[in-house]
């Protein structure tokens, strides 16, 4: 049986004491809740943040490239949405899409809220269903989180792409004509945002450079870290990354990283919020 490598904010803060400084690897969940006002745990995320500002003289941030990705990705589904969103309520006024492309959005529209409607659903059940087993709801962090319930799908995007014309005609909107006013500056936006917030873990970069153990990254060793506990590529690639250097600490809210943490970066101290401890203890008891 291994120890737990995980830590809740409350002991994290307390174990640094007046450090001054700290060093931090962070995931694309952490970094999405920080910087989308909508997401549950941006409040939680933007807590710890002001609380490692001021119980630190200074901290640097650690990401990966695999990780920008994810993150850009998830701004792109954020922001096209928003943008169609706000074609489809200016039509009333401005009648700027076909009835063909405004009956799709509208389509897209409605599974999207049926999807919100479902998360609630979902969340109440299981509200219920822990306290029935004795659980106080109030002191467990029980919510999960689904970019599906807030923004459209990939798959839905593409349904609105097909529905608009490419260029814009006369007074009716057209693809590349939204992607060009909303798109492209606030995803340039994000990206440099993010480029602002973090160093990404390379050889390459000098900040990130002096924390490596060793000359080369072994990449194939992603991918036995992945397959150790079925967790997803690109987070395996974090955890290979960690494991590549001295930095100690992983700040995550990612199941998964904690999870595949625990039995491929044993060595790591992952930082969870308190009220997230409870479901490893259970999931990962006797490992």
């Amino acid at each position: 049986m291994s120890k737990a490598n995980r830590i809740g904010f409350r002991n994290f803060f307390k174990s640094i004491g007046t450090s001054g400084h700290v060093d931090l690897i962070i995931d694309a969940n952490v970094i999405i809740a920080a910087k989308d006002k909508n997401h549950k745990d941006h409040s939680l995320v933007r807590e710890f943040f002001n609380d490692l500002k001021n119980k630190t003289q200074s901290y640097t941030l650690f990401t990966t490239v695999t990780t920008k990705a994810e993150f850009l990705e998830y701004c792109r589904r954020m922001i096209i949405t928003k943008a169609i969103i706000s074609a489809y309520n200016s039509h009333n006024e401005e009648q700027i899409l076909t009835s063909k492309c405004h009956q799709e959005i509208q389509s897209q529209i409605r599974a999207r809220n049926y999807r919100q409607n479902k998360e609630v659903q979902k969340q109440e059940q299981l509200e219920k269903k822990l306290e029935a087993e004795g659980f106080d709801t109030l002191e467990y962090d029980i919510k999960e989180f689904s970019i599906d319930a807030n923004y459209f799908k990939d798959s839905e995007i593409k349904n609105i792409k097909k529905a608009f014309r490419a260029r814009t005609i006369e007074n009716e909107l057209g693809w590349i004509k939204l992607c060009e006013d909303t798109l492209l500056p606030r995803l340039e936006k994000y990206e440099q945002i993010l480029d602002d917030m973090c160093h990404y873990l390379t050889t390459r970069d000098i900040e990130s450079k002096k924390f490596f153990t060793e000359g080369e990254v072994q990449w194939r060793m992603a991918t036995q870290i992945c397959a150790e506990t079925a967790m997803g590529y690109s987070d395996a690639m974090i955890l290979n990354m960690a494991n590549h250097t001295s930095i100690k600490h992983i700040f995550s809210l990612d199941y998964d990283i904690v999870y595949g943490g625990h039995i491929s970066a044993k060595d790591k101290i992952i930082i969870v919020p308190d009220k997230r401890l409870k479901h490893y203890k259970q999931t990962l008891k006797g490992l």
